[in-house]
């Protein structure tokens, strides 16, 4: 059999790889990033900002300035009004100068602010009130727009209370009201729900692109080095050529899964280890929570329900089973590449093909997304051709398909279709790998055009 010894060739592949100083650091330093990035993702907004936010009803502490102080030119704030500020955070202090020596006091004081409340007047009839903010230079200005909106809501809520409108009454008012415009016929998105549906594809076909990519050279590095160091030639004396590369692929493609899982395990670890810490504790809470969420809490959760809530065990294994093959379309085309050369200054040379192949693959994947933002915007759940293209087209779908599951852009029978058109794909390959390779892979010589294994492929 043309195959036999290939799993002598697999077993020594993947030993040999696993073994190399440069795949066990670059490993350990990959699934260091992707913890810290977790991580950080987690815990740095809650550092960088120091606002009191509300996320899905509940409140979040950050920093104010040191002291506020509040001039009620019109008499409108309460104690009562004073103590809600102070219990959201604004530190409120007490002075016995003037509104303007203050203001004059700021301008060389550090990390403090002043609240001046004045009555809008027409024609000696209150018909508004202005509430300025100042505050001292290196003061924080983010942490300054919250004091401001926060007074403007007291003053408001004050102001309706004077008018006898009961609390009750004023909460009411209050009700969160969402806009969008939406194409008539399609399928209603917030703005979080087109972000997730932008972003994703990019993210998703870009490390694909990257994981295949990258593995599928070194299958195409691993072949060159060994031919060009006469390796193949005792190699071969114990298998066939195709065992070679058929034991190589398969080292190579568990080898990469293997490593996406542990990288994956790394990064669902680190978010849960740092998500009490940070934003993703607040987003667990707020999807776990079993009171009724508002405003942009109950539209995040609205958002990652309606895109992530397709998924399924089902969906789960055809990402594995597209990687896979999308990982063996690529591979087996660089292992031609890497047998192509009989130096490895003309590795490079030899890998064009393939590289130009991959980048029009990742850009079919994630372009139709970019150039159909419009439609998102208005809330238009809409595939344009293109994606539909590249659902199907094997150059691209093993970049393409997996976000299509995991945002629910394809139904599973059309998704079910599209792996098995990329699996008849990944066949065809794999005959002219088997009818080319034995040819070339004992080649010294000029470097082998793409053209002319194609030609070799061909002839009968």
């Amino acid at each position: 059999m043309k195959t036999k010894g290939w799993q002598k060739v697999f077993t020594f592949t993947l030993i040999q790889h696993i073994k190399t100083k440069s795949f066990i650091i670059g490993t350990i330093i990959v699934c260091l990033l992707v913890a810290l990035l977790t991580a950080g993702i987690n815990i740095l907004p809650g550092l960088l900002s120091g606002e009191e936010e509300v996320i899905g009803g509940e409140t979040t502490t950050q920093s104010s300035p040191d002291a506020v102080y509040i001039y009620d030119n019109c008499g409108i704030f309460l104690d009562e009004d004073i103590a809600s500020l102070t219990a959201m955070g604004v530190k409120i202090a007490q002075t016995e100068l003037s509104a303007d020596d203050m203001l004059d006091k700021l301008i060389t004081s550090s990390n403090e602010a002043m609240i001046s409340i004045s009555e809008i007047t027409s024609e000696n009839i209150v018909v508004g009130y202005n509430v300025k903010t100042y505050y001292a230079p290196d003061t924080d200005s983010e942490a300054v727009d919250y004091i401001s909106m926060a007074a403007s809501q007291m003053v408001d809520y004050r102001n309706m209370m004077n008018a006898g409108v009961s609390a009750e009454n004023y909460a009411a008012t209050q009700r969160y009201v969402s806009t969008s415009k939406i194409t008539a016929g399609t399928d209603e998105w917030n703005i979080f729900e087109s972000a997730i549906n932008y972003f994703v594809p990019i993210v998703v076909s870009l490390v694909l692109f990257m994981l295949i990519f990258v593995y599928g050279q070194t299958v195409a590095q691993s072949i060159a080095t060994e031919k060009t160091s006469r390796v193949m030639e005792l190699l071969l004396t114990s298998v066939r050529p195709l065992a070679v590369v058929i034991g190589k692929v398969m080292a190579m493609g568990i080898i990469s899964l293997a490593q996406f899982i542990l990288i994956g395990v790394v990064g669902a670890v680190s978010f849960m280890a740092t998500a009490s810490f940070g934003i993703g504790g607040e987003i667990m809470d707020m999807l776990n929570s079993t009171e009724a969420l508002t405003g942009e809490g109950a539209e995040i959760a609205e958002a990652i329900g309606n895109t992530l809530g397709s998924i399924s065990p089902l969906s789960i294994v055809l990402i594995f089973v597209i990687f896979i093959l999308g990982f063996l379309f690529y591979a087996l085309i660089a292992a031609l590449a890497g047998a192509s050369v009989s130096r490895m200054e003309d590795l490079a040379q030899a890998m064009q093909p393939l590289s130009f192949l991959g980048v029009v693959g990742m850009y079919l994947a994630y372009f139709p997304v970019i150039f159909n933002i419009d439609s998102m915007e208005s809330g238009a759940a809409t595939v344009n051709p293109v994606q539909i293209f590249s659902y199907y087209c094997p150059v691209s779908s093993p970049f393409a398909l997996p976000s299509a599951l995991l945002l629910g852009t394809m139904d599973m029978v059309q998704c079910i279709i599209a792996v098995l058109i990329l699996a008849v794909f990944v066949v065809l390959i794999a005959m002219v790998v088997a009818k080319v390779y034995e040819m070339i892979i004992l080649h010294n010589g000029n470097l082998i055009k793409f053209k002319d294994i194609i030609r070799m492929a061909t002839r009968k």
